[in-house]
């Protein structure tokens, strides 16, 4: 129904819109309304003409009843004379404005004691008339003019202060202009004087005239009013003097002496930075001038003038303000001008008026009508022509098709129109070239397509749908020849970690070397194909023996020992292949790629750069793995992690001030897995980031309750994953949880592992980033990198963490204690503390125990406890800590266990 009435209302409104505009009426109707328009003007005139006299006489009168009006309104103004008293305190208000703005001049030139006495008194002065003005004149002040008094104050000062660095700066250029005169004049003296002329070198006659030359242009610079900042002429003769001194640099120097010539270098130096300085400064001032000279017209025009007199018929406005004059007598009725009787009749002057407008109107009228039919027989013509000409090229007629003729705007219409023809005749062209050119195009991009369909659009490689269809007739052929087919299943190693690293788009390039350094290494037994991401397959067609295709495996595994190069750098790649044999594996494609994956699992598991084969156990521990993944993601939601804590003992005091967080996976029966069990699967699967998200938040939990509550000193060492730091977010994400937990950044520690803090300048960053926040780092299992030197070196590291393969071996092996204690001492005079992990023997104790500054952490000093068992462990630690230094003293293998349970 409302949309039935909006369609009602829109036609109706069309209708009413075509009625005010005329809508398709033709241009001859519009032109004779026109000319009746204009003909009933000129009948009016006439009118007018015939009744003008009466008309004059009516307005006179008219005029004479205001005047009189007017009169009574003056014998009421009479009575209004006693508010004349505003208008005095805007006098004086103006006049204290005017002292003020005086004094305000007065200081800027002279800036003595006398100017700043009077400045200070204007400034008082000013202020009392505005209190006076807004208090006692009756009346509320404009809103705007107590600040734009305040405003013109602070203008004021602003004027003074750029009057005095201007007077200090061209002091300071005098000063130094100063010097470099009595310079040239003292080297002149010096000269010989033979007949009262002065023989000396032309250099310095030359320095001079162009002494003579600065000085007249500083003293037209000086004179210029309000310090014109119109310098040229004074930049042009410094720079003349400094061309002159660098040209004659070695003469100069030679006849008045190095420090004569230095002195004249720097004066002029400071010449040059005076006078740019003085050039910035006039701006400014005269920018405060004009700011100071429109707030005094801004004062002045908020100050009244006048009294105003609101007159209103019959009485004077209540409102109105009477003039400051001495009152003037009231005109009586004798006063009033006689008004003379209306004439009976016309004078000649008028009917011969009447006569003229008659002729004009008539003239004027046949004008209009020739105009008219002009216009008519102009426009209708080359409009006719236009549609004959439309009709014609909609049949496809391009040739020149409409004539020119008939007013101009009309004419260029059509050429406009002829224009159009010709190029719509060339569009009709192009159109049918564009038409055979696109069927081309899309033959062509129908075989790009097709070839599209079948291989990797980064790499070129096969991809999979083309693998699937190429391996299965190399499988029909080894099928009728009896010849065997190895698949390979390749995964770079550590890919992530190199393009979060180096970019996605430097990874991409990397990605397509890789798969050229492939293909060429298929080339010579069969194909290769990308399945995604980066994971590549090679197919090993033609083998009579397994020995056979796993060396070819060997062979793609060793050419990536020489490093990649992409855009000029080298680049170090690794990757692990699996492979499985047709038919000694598997019968079909699907089952030879599943098999191919699942000794990819294994190479992976073997470490980086390895080759597996596939055997039916693999299978067995694939399944495994996908048990122990879905467990986690049970394990996650149903939360059965718990957090076990294992304190670090200060050798030298045996107290506690940091506790290790350790992951623990509860199972149903109670019992707990150790994080060597289940994490390499959470990696695997992507599950690590939640796992560890969730060790993080708890941790600082436990730290926060811990620091408010019995122990204020805590502080926990929590382990990140690889994931989880190099996570743009990661950062963010602890300061939130320490801002939610209100728990200080020093009481937290992270332990990361060496190959994460190899990752590239991205990873210090963010290293520095936390120790900004005051985070302390450890680098955990020091010993077992590659680059571990270098490590302490580049990273802003707090402690290191020996490895425990390091300190287990140490007591059997005196080159395991000789590399312990070095590093211990190395990194102790790098100022970096020392934990030894793995401490489970008397003897480790023994031989840890001369290094006083280190901590120690291990089962034989305490096994790690659940949270609530932490405080009461802690509290019991140092008694059972002397005891064991008792006993490794006295050389005892039998080592006492600590119980928490009373």
């Amino acid at each position: 129904m409302l949309k039935q009435s909006r369609n009602v209302f829109k036609r109706q409104f069309a209708r009413l819109k075509r009625w005010v505009t005329l809508g398709s009426v033709g241009i001859t109707p519009r032109l004779a309304i026109a000319f009746a328009g204009v003909a009933a003007l000129a009948a009016a005139a006439n009118l007018i003409v015939e009744n003008g006299v009466s008309i004059l006489e009516e307005q006179r009168h008219v005029e004479m009843e205001r005047i009189a009006s007017d009169l009574r309104a003056i014998t009421t103004l009479r009575d209004t004379m006693g508010r004349a008293k505003q208008v005095v305190y805007s006098a004086e208000l103006s006049m204290a404005l005017s002292r003020f703005d005086r004094a305000v001049q007065e200081h800027v030139e002279a800036d003595s004691r006398t100017s700043a006495a009077r400045y200070s008194g204007s400034q008082q002065s000013l202020d009392r008339e505005l209190r006076e003005y807004t208090t006692e004149a009756g009346v509320a002040s404009p809103k705007t003019l107590p600040a734009v008094v305040g405003r013109h104050k602070r203008s004021a000062d602003a004027l003074i202060d750029s009057a005095r660095i201007r007077r200090s700066l061209l002091a300071r250029y005098s000063t130094a202009f100063a010097r470099m005169d009595a310079r040239v004049e003292s080297s002149f003296d010096g000269a010989w004087r033979i007949l009262g002329r002065v023989v000396a070198r032309q250099s310095l006659l030359k320095l001079r005239a162009q002494f003579d030359d600065l000085r007249v242009a500083f003293a037209a610079r000086d004179s210029q009013d309000n310090g014109g900042t119109d310098a040229s002429p004074l930049a042009k003769a410094e720079q003349a003097l400094a061309e002159t001194l660098r040209a004659n640099a070695l003469t100069l120097r030679k006849s008045q002496g190095a420090l004569w010539y230095e002195g004249m270098n720097e004066d002029l130096a400071l010449l040059v930075t005076t006078r740019t300085s003085l050039e910035q400064a006039e701006v400014k001032r005269i920018a405060i001038a004009k700011s100071f000279a429109r707030e005094t017209d801004s004062l002045v025009a908020l100050l009244p003038k006048t009294l105003e007199i609101e007159a209103a018929a019959p009485a004077v406005s209540a409102q109105a303000t009477p003039q400051v004059a001495a009152p003037a007598p009231v005109p009586t009725a004798d006063y009033l001008p006689k008004q003379p009787a209306v004439a009976a009749t016309r004078s000649p002057m008028v009917q011969s008026n009447h006569s003229l407008v008659a002729w004009v109107s008539g003239v004027v009228l046949v004008v209009l009508l020739y105009i008219c039919f002009a216009t008519i027989f102009s426009i209708v013509r080359p409009v006719r022509r236009l549609v004959a000409a439309t009709a014609r090229l909609a049949k496809g007629e391009n040739a020149r098709v409409v004539a020119t003729g008939g007013i101009r705007e009309l004419e260029t219409l059509a050429v406009a129109f002829n224009a159009m023809a010709e190029q719509l005749a060339a569009a009709r062209a192009s159109t049918r070239d564009a038409h055979q050119r696109l069927e081309a195009k899309v033959d062509e991009r129908t075989r790009q397509l097709q070839e599209l369909a079948e291989q990797d659009p980064l790499t070129g490689l096969a991809n999979r749908r083309h693998l699937f269809t190429a391996l299965n007739q190399a499988l029909d052929c080894a099928r009728i020849t009896g010849e065997r087919v190895g698949v390979f299943f390749l995964d770079v190693d550590n890919f992530k970690t190199l393009n979060d690293s180096l970019g996605h788009a430097y990874g991409d390039r990397v990605l397509i070397a890789i798969a050229q350094r492939i293909e060429v290494i298929a080339g010579a037994c069969g194909f290769a194909a990308r399945l995604g991401g980066d994971e590549f397959t090679v197919v090993h067609q033609g083998a009579d023996e397994a020995q056979e295709i796993m060396e070819c495996g060997a062979a793609i595994v060793r050419a990536f020992e020489t490093p990649v190069v992409v855009d000029d750098r080298e680049v170090i790649v690794s990757v692990s292949v699996g492979v499985s044999i047709f038919p000694d594996h598997e019968p079909d494609v699907e089952s030879l790629l599943r098999a191919a994956d699942a000794a990819l699992f294994r190479a992976k598991a073997l470490g980086r750069s390895q080759l597996a084969m596939f055997t039916p156990e693999l299978l067995t521990t694939a399944s495994a793995k996908f048990a122990i993944e879905q467990r986690l993601r049970r394990a996650i939601h149903k939360g059965e992690f718990e957090l076990f804590y294992q304190p670090l003992v200060n050798v030298q005091t045996l107290d506690v001030q940091l506790v290790e967080a350790l992951i623990r996976w509860r199972m149903p029966d109670g019992s707990y897995l150790a994080p060597a069990e289940f994490l390499a699967v959470a990696e695997e699967s992507g599950l690590i980031m939640e796992i560890s998200d969730w060790v993080l938040r708890t941790a600082i939990e436990s730290a926060a309750q811990w620091h408010r509550g019995e122990w204020p000193e805590a502080r926990v060492a929590i382990n990140v994953s690889p994931r989880q730091f190099l996570d743009y977010r990661f950062v963010d994400r602890l300061k939130s949880l320490l801002n939610e937990f209100q728990l200080p950044a020093r009481c937290v520690e992270l332990e990361l592992t060496e190959s994460v803090l190899q990752t590239g300048p991205a990873t210090i960053k963010t290293l520095h980033q936390l120790r900004a926040m005051g985070v302390a780092i450890a680098l955990d299992d020091f010993g077992t990198g590659y680059s571990s030197l270098a490590s302490l070196q580049q990273l802003p590291l707090t402690r290191v963490k020996l490895d425990r393969s390091l300190i287990a071996s140490m007591d059997g092996s005196v080159r395991s204690a000789s590399i312990a204690r070095a590093t211990i001492g190395l990194c102790r005079d790098l100022g970096l503390e020392v934990t030894a992990e793995g401490v489970e023997r008397l003897e480790q104790l023994t031989m840890l125990l001369p290094n006083r500054t280190i901590t120690l952490q291990g089962y034989l000093l305490a096994r790690p406890v659940p949270r609530e068992e932490l405080l009461l462990l802690i509290k019991r630690l140092p008694e059972h800590c002397q005891e064991l230094v008792r006993l490794s003293q006295k050389g005892s293998s039998q080592a006492p266990v600590l119980r928490i349970a009373n």
